[in-house]
């Protein structure tokens, strides 16, 4: 029996190629769809999950009020993670981790020249980290690696990266061009799924042992700054609500009283990390749960659209095989039988989607990656038996679902009515709920177009929104890596002169139209620091975002003041005592005008002068955020980052007389260099990926959604043969078949555009609340999207109703 019913499957796929090539296709577009966002959904989920305490492992966050944060940060004051074990039975074990950019470099007397590279991922760390995470050591004792000062465990890549082939073990790196450590341990680098990688790690008393004598006697003490990531493992059947419950007394205990009841301390657990967590400064971008529940969806809508669009070819194709149920039931079949019949082809076809599906995941596993960021291999998806798993059976499933209505809907049919040929050109059964299914249909395909329209434009505008600075052929170079701790710099100018000779030099070149300083780079973000101003008491705690500037900051990106005037090498005076302040710190502050603003007192954490001028707002973070107040202020010895604008012409040239001049004056720092239109631009790689991501499926469901209008149409046209016939003979033209066939699936379209645009409306609505600066949802949009709709439905219909339009009337009547 079950050979026969393979048979006679085999038979009518051949038979119908057409509907089963549609089918198999619509089905495989679906499930690949579904499948590669549920790898990605799982590859998410997944996240730190290799850690062996992954379930009693925490992170300390950390809301200063006092500063005017609403949300907490990532990052803690280094005295923290000390006096933790003996206040809080419940902690096992705790480690304060510190990334700290270097270059680092191999010096070999067999090489002509030094292996050097500026690391991102150097770290500094508590040995007792090496008990909290999971580090797999391939060389080295984990108990001793860390127990020295001037100490380095490496990651297995950077240790060929180094060394070759040769064993690292008792070698020495050099940190920052002066600080030997010597590698005591290799490990596997941690997946990519992990919510930290640390390429090399330093026992965190070589920090101290490298600062400054500043940084040496400030940070063991400071319980304000924000520092360092401070991770505890809390002792099996631990609880961190307990822990939380005593951190406002631990800080009135250890903080400054003026500020331990504006100071926030809490437990973040590792499940949280990726997808949860609601800190700021994190140690790389985390993911969002929204986006999962976005991309879960997306992945559900594409694969109900395959379905609602194989049970719809289904059916029109079922209606050819009426007189061969009529002759299967007078032959004795029952309706069980032929329902096994249909469900074994429904099965059947969803099993060569299926294979298909893991063949195109094979070949789109790299396009996925350049989507969404990630490093997924085929290995990853093959060696998830649990995922394959699933896999197989939302296919089965699917294809047992899709097939249910036809089945039932063919059993179903009366023989003497099929056999007499009266059950195809009378009334349709079923009619309504393929109208319901297609609508079904055209409603998430309507609403994934009007979501991908506001994405675009949301993009669009972020992209194209004036800043308030020129960001044009700009580069940003740093001299020294970037640190908190470079706010204790060292005080004295010869750094400086070493700088300003540099961009004297630079100057010259005619492609470089103007050279600057800063601390950090435009776009950034700044770093809060303490402000008493004018009017108002130290009590206050008022905190303001800082930027240090030279001289010409403001002329090289074109700031506009409002008030006032720019800092000038004329006034001696600016160097020590002067500040400039934006529009929306003058509001902060609580004075009535910019003009008013300007010769106002203020003490920058001892640094004491008056503003000077008034800036107009300008973007110095992401459009997510509002702009905040901003004090400028020269500090010569702090300034580290070049901003040199090159014309638009001879780049390359350009670029390579910088580098060589770059290697002349700083031989221990890499030339590091970023366009800043990029790095702005790099702002927003979540937004562009989910956009992209909401364009592509909701093209894929347009597509998948002709394919089911298509066999709708079949449908139709084929119960209409003799009534076409008739209105041709009767004088009918062409156009007015066509708009008899058109009109039922243009007002489905229409209907479903006035469902989809207030779901479309809500969801992209509660995704915009999310940005400071976004774009208003227009009438058009909607409308676009409805007149895209229409104009694929007319394309589609078209196709078989001027088909059946144009078929001599004669065949179709003598058909019946």
């Amino acid at each position: 029996m079950l050979k026969n019913y393979l048979k006679i499957a085999y038979r009518n796929l051949l038979r119908q190629k057409t509907f089963s090539v549609i089918n198999i296709v619509g089905l495989t577009v679906g499930l690949t769809c579904c499948f590669l966002i549920l790898l990605f959904v799982r590859h998410e989920l997944s996240y730190d999950t290799f850690q062996q305490k992954f379930d009693r492992i925490y992170r300390v966050t950390y809301l200063p009020k006092f500063a005017g944060l609403t949300e907490p940060l990532a990052l803690t004051p280094p005295p923290v993670q000390p006096v933790l074990a003996s206040n809080f039975s419940e902690i096992e074990k705790s480690a304060r981790v510190f990334n700290s950019s270097a270059t680092i470099e191999l010096r070999d007397n067999r090489q002509s020249q030094p292996v050097k590279y500026d690391e991102e991922r150097f770290f500094f760390g508590d040995s007792t980290l090496l008990d909290i995470f999971s580090f797999n050591f391939l060389q080295g004792n984990p108990r001793t690696a860390l127990k020295d000062k001037f100490t380095v465990v490496i990651t297995d890549e950077i240790a060929q990266k180094y060394f070759g082939k040769t064993s690292p073990l008792g070698k020495t790196l050099l940190y920052e061009g002066r600080h030997p450590l010597r590698v005591t341990g290799v490990v596997e680098e941690f997946p990519d799924n992990s919510h930290i990688h640390i390429d090399l790690l330093s026992n965190y008393e070589t920090m101290y042992a490298t600062e400054s004598e500043a940084v040496r006697q400030n940070l063991p003490q400071n319980w304000i700054i924000s520092h360092g990531y401070t991770y505890v493992l809390l002792r099996p059947g631990k609880t961190p609500e307990s822990v939380n419950a005593r951190f406002p007394k631990f800080l009135q205990t250890y903080a400054p009283k003026q500020v331990a009841k504006d100071i926030e301390y809490k437990l973040e657990p590792m499940r949280d990390f990726h997808l949860r967590s609601q800190a700021q400064a994190t140690p790389e971008a985390p993911g969002r749960m929204l986006y999962i529940y976005v991309f879960l969806g997306v992945a559900f809508i594409t694969l109900l659209i395959a379905c609602i669009n194989f049970v719809n070819l289904s059916t029109a194709r079922s209606l050819k095989r009426a007189k061969e149920v009529g002759i299967r039931k007078v032959l004795g079949s029952e309706k069980q039988q032929l329902i096994a019949q249909f469900l074994g082809e429904s099965l059947l076809l969803s099993v060569i989607a299926l294979a298909l599906s893991f063949v195109l995941i094979a070949a789109l596993i790299p396009a996925l990656n350049n989507l969404t960021g990630k490093e997924l291999t085929l290995g990853y998806f093959l060696s998830d038996i649990g995922l394959l798993l699933l896999f197989v059976g939302i296919a089965l499933i699917t294809g047992l679902l899709s097939g249910t209505y036809p089945a039932f809907f063919v059993s179903g049919f009366q023989p003497i009515a099929t056999l007499k040929g009266s059950f195809v050109s009378g009334k349709a059964k079923g009619g309504r709920l393929r109208q319901v299914l297609l609508g079904a249909q055209f409603v998430a395909s309507i609403a994934l177009i009007i979501g991908a329209l506001v994405a675009f434009r949301q993009l669009s505008y972020m992209k194209n929104q004036p800043l308030g600075f020129e960001k044009d052929f700009i580069i940003t170079a740093n001299t020294r890596n970037e640190k908190i701790t470079n706010v204790f710099a060292d005080r004295s100018d010869s750094t400086y002169f070493r700088l300003r000779t540099f961009r004297d030099i630079l100057l010259k070149n005619s492609n470089i139209r103007q050279v600057t300083l800063s601390t950090q780079a435009m776009g950034s973000g700044s770093v809060r620091r303490s402000v008493v101003a004018e009017g108002h008491a130290p009590e206050e705690n008022i905190f303001m975002g800082t930027m240090g500037v030279d001289h010409n900051f403001a002329t090289t990106y074109g700031l506009k003041f409002v008030a006032g005037r720019d800092f000038s090498e004329s006034f001696e005076t600016d160097k020590t005592a002067a500040f400039i302040i934006n529009e929306t710190g003058v509001k902060q502050l609580g004075w009535k005008s910019a003009a008013v603003a300007v010769g106002k007192s203020i003490n920058l954490e001892g640094k004491q002068g008056r503003i000077i001028g008034v800036l107009k707002d300008f973007h110095n973070q992401s459009l997510q955020r509002p702009i905040e107040g901003m004090l400028m202020t020269i500090d010569q010895p702090l300034l580290r980052l070049f901003s040199i604008k090159i014309q638009s012409q001879n780049r390359a040239e350009t670029l390579k007389f910088i580098q060589q001049e770059w290697d002349r004056f700083f031989p221990e720092k890499g030339f590091a260099y970023t366009f800043l239109d990029e790095s702005l631009a790099r702002l927003y790689e979540s937004e562009q990926r989910l956009s992209k991501l909401i364009g592509y499926f909701a093209g894929l469901a347009v597509l998948i959604s002709c394919l089911g209008l298509y066999g709708l149409v079949s449908l139709v046209t084929q119960q209409k043969t003799k009534e076409i016939g008739i209105r041709k003979v009767l004088g009918a033209t062409v156009g007015s078949i066509v708009g008899l066939l058109s009109r039922d699936f243009v007002m489905l379209v229409v209907i479903s555009l006035v469902i989809a645009s207030p779901v479309a409306w809500w969801a992209m609505n509660k995704w915009l609340s999310e940005f400071a600066y976004k774009i208003d949802i227009e009438w058009w949009m909607f409308a676009l999207a409805g007149v895209l709709a229409v104009a694929v439905t007319l394309l589609t219909v078209s196709f078989q109703s001027i088909k059946a339009a144009l078929t001599n009337p004669v065949k179709s009547l003598r058909s019946e």
